[in-house]
């Protein structure tokens, strides 16, 4: 059952990623990434909201953590879950290690895509 609150919070998710972004295109230059920035900071702006609500508070039954923050805010951006574990490694007091997972998490997935671009150039 679990299962299933994931996968239809997740498509929920990507349905309203198309829309967001679409709409991002419409209202701002469409040169740059600003529907992909507005994705990623809304989402990280959620998870933090629901996570506090949901866990901490313990407002919400558990099966909404599944439905809302794994499906539908991972359908969404998974961005969300990178900058709620970079806070929570703050929070925790865990500096270094955030700052490490942060750095980290950004070059190597900029250079990862890199990578994938350059496969696909050198083999097709």
């Amino acid at each position: 059952m679990n299962l299933l609150y994931i996968a239809v919070g997740g498509a929920f998710g990507a349905v309203l990623r198309y829309l967001a972004g679409n709409a991002a295109v419409k209202y701002f230059n469409p040169q740059l990434p600003y529907g992909t920035f507005i994705i990623n900071i809304s989402g990280c702006f959620l998870m933090g909201l629901l996570m506090t609500l949901i866990v901490d508070k313990g407002l919400l039954p558990p099966v909404w953590r599944l439905f809302l923050c794994v499906g539908v805010l991972g359908g969404f951006t998974t961005f969300s879950s990178f900058g709620y574990e970079v806070y929570t490694l703050f929070a925790e007091g865990n500096l270094a290690c955030a700052l490490l997972y942060a750095a980290l998490s950004c070059l190597l997935g900029v250079l990862a895509a890199a990578f994938g671009v350059l496969a696909v150039k050198i083999l097709i």
